[in-house]
């Protein structure tokens, strides 16, 4: 979820937000944007067969959520118009260049914050840093993990460890997670010899890796368990001949989801090589590769969000792991259709699976209609 009304309650009288919004339209500035999985009466209002949406909630009161609000999807039939009725815009040019960023977020799979900032960032799009900040909620369950791995810097510096160096990597952790310009983090910014932007843009870069790699961690025990679960679903109403050939999409799926993890594996294994160097004494090489490291996080946050995305679908279709799921012929299609059509968003993944429709797919939409 894209937060706006928080990043308004919190950073809204701040001179970058008030200078640098997100959105032109100032009612569309505080709207929550959701990645929402429609409901079987939803989706008739959505053009194509797409099983997930982005919805935009335009509350009645900014500080008030309860009071409710306007909401529509991005792809909607109705989408402009109601977006153009809802939010009073002034002129067109204002119009068309929020209908446009719209379009941009529909196409992300998640709204990571430092995917989010670098696919905005090739679209010549550049808000103020606050609509980047981690969620509050991730970085209270990040604390320790960030903790653990600033440990070997401090270990470094106070070689006899202890109850200080334990409280100094808490310490920083918090810094680097909530306030990367606090005066605390003065010595930091002298050893990798960065100032003004370029420290900004680095430990953005550096808290964007410990965010991946957390969440790896996280997801991995979650995804060991959706590998069977996916694989062994039972298609219901099939042919002998459709269930093999469902069950190839689902292998060429599970291959794609394998390549994605793969993809984040190797990124992150460059930043533990660049902060292995930083522990032995070589800050340079830290340094350079914090500089470099923004290009990276649209194959990392892609990749991320795709897997996420794939599994935590299917856990709300499925929420107990431990049954075997079972899924009509039809939903299956397009629960299929569906996870390709993720993959194939995401550039680095993108294959044949995704391009043509299978015999047993076109066979089971003919049952459909």
């Amino acid at each position: 979820m894209l937060n706006l009304p928080l990043v308004c309650e919190r950073f809204g009288k701040t001179e970058e937000y008030l200078s640098k919004p997100l959105f032109r339209n100032r009612r569309l500035n505080r709207a929550l944007i959701i990645k929402h999985a429609l409901r079987p009466h939803e989706r008739e209002l959505v053009w194509g067969s797409a099983a997930t949406a982005t919805k935009v909630i335009l509350p009645y009161a900014a500080n008030d959520l309860s009071l409710g609000g306007v909401s529509f999807m991005v792809g909607e039939r109705r989408f402009e118009r109601l977006l153009r009725e809802s939010a009073a815009y002034a002129n067109d040019e204002d119009f068309a260049a929020d209908v446009t960023l719209l379009q941009v977020l529909n196409k992300l799979p998640s709204f990571d914050p430092f995917l989010l900032r670098e696919r905005l960032r090739h679209s010549g799009v550049e808000p103020a840093r606050c609509y980047f900040e981690i969620a509050e909620a991730d970085i209270m369950r990040m604390r320790a993990f960030v903790g653990a791995e600033i440990g070997q810097l401090i270990r470094l510096a106070f070689a006899t460890g202890g109850n200080l160096g334990g409280d100094l990597s808490s310490k920083l952790a918090e810094k680097l997670l909530t306030d990367e310009t606090a005066r605390s983090l003065d010595p930091l910014r002298q050893t990798l010899r960065l100032s003004g932007e370029e420290y900004v843009e680095g430990v953005f870069a550096w808290k964007g890796f410990l965010y991946y790699k957390w969440v790896m961690q996280e997801f991995r025990p979650r995804l060991a368990r959706f590998r069977p679960s996916f694989a062994g679903c039972v298609i219901q109403g099939a042919t002998a001949e459709e269930r093999r050939e469902l069950a190839g999409i689902r292998r060429k799926i599970l291959e794609q989801v394998d390549r994605a993890v793969t993809c984040v594996d190797d990124q992150l294994l460059q930043y533990g090589a660049a902060f292995a160097a930083l522990t032995e004494g070589q800050a340079m090489a830290f340094r350079d590769f914090l500089l470099r490291a923004p290009s990276m996080f649209i194959p990392i946050g892609e990749a991320v969000g795709v897997v996420k995305h794939i599994d935590s679908f299917w856990r709300f279709r499925f929420p107990d792991m431990e049954m075997t799921p079972t899924l009509p012929i039809e939903e299956a299609v397009e629960l299929l259709n569906e996870f390709q059509a993720t993959i194939a968003s995401a550039e680095m993944l993108r294959s044949p699976i995704a391009d043509q429709p299978s015999d047993a797919r076109a066979s089971a939409a003919s049952r459909a209609i």
